[in-house]
């Protein structure tokens, strides 16, 4: 991401939220914020890796997921939680044609679940999405190569559930490729590559569930 030397200077207030696209078999599922930095500048690399975590959290915790238990996870395997105070056990074999599956080992309680990644700017795991997982369920989970960038100067917290853009953004496919370039401008605001197929801009208060809560379905059993 790069933005122009005026610009940056005109931006001292403002924050860079990122969110990062998930498939699930569960149409309720948000998407979250996944970072809130202002540590970018006029070139900023915005990375993520591919180690996993799946979590859970108390169905009654409201407000932000900032509360959890997390176990690290590979594509393939399932996380059970085990008692109330959300703590799980991952079992299976890795295999990564296959989502993360969560399951509910309490057959009287439910619990908000969901897959967490780290992303560069902050270099630790971070919640993606959220879900609520019924009494005896099983939710699964894959992580989607597209991420949502907006600037704004309204505080919102990492973990906040948001289903509308809260300000003007950007939706990046980064699906197959190596790298993305997208520049920012206070005057001009996001730009790409002329024609580009891979990036689309968000308006304010649009629905950002459809581009970040992807289908199809996901098979549990397979």
């Amino acid at each position: 991401m790069s933005i122009d030397d005026k610009s940056i200077e005109e931006m001292t207030n403002y924050v860079l939220y990122g969110f990062k696209a998930v498939k699930t078999a569960d149409s309720q599922t948000s998407p979250i914020v996944w970072f809130a930095s202002t540590d970018y500048t006029t070139t900023t690399d915005i990375s993520w890796h591919t180690e996993y975590q799946s979590y859970a959290a108390p169905y009654k915790q409201s407000g932000p997921v900032s509360s959890y238990s997390a176990r690290d996870i590979t594509l393939g395997k399932t996380m059970k939680i085990k008692n109330k105070k959300c703590l799980g056990e991952v079992s299976g074999d890795p295999d990564p044609s296959k989502p993360i599956k969560v399951m509910n080992g309490l057959d009287d309680t439910q619990f908000r679940t969901g897959i967490a990644q780290r992303p560069s700017l902050t270099n630790e795991f971070r919640p993606l999405c959220v879900s609520k997982i019924i009494a005896d369920g099983t939710n699964a989970f894959m992580p989607v190569e597209k991420i949502m960038l907006i600037f704004a100067t309204e505080a919102v917290d990492e973990g906040a559930v948001i289903t509308q853009a809260f300000s003007a953004g950007l939706l990046i496919d980064v699906t197959g490729a190596s790298e993305r370039k997208v520049n920012f401008s206070t005057s001009n605001s996001w730009k790409w590559d002329a024609g580009a197929p891979w990036a689309k801009k968000i308006t304010a208060q649009e629905d950002i569930t459809k581009h970040l809560v992807v289908g199809p379905k996901l098979e549990l059993l397979a």
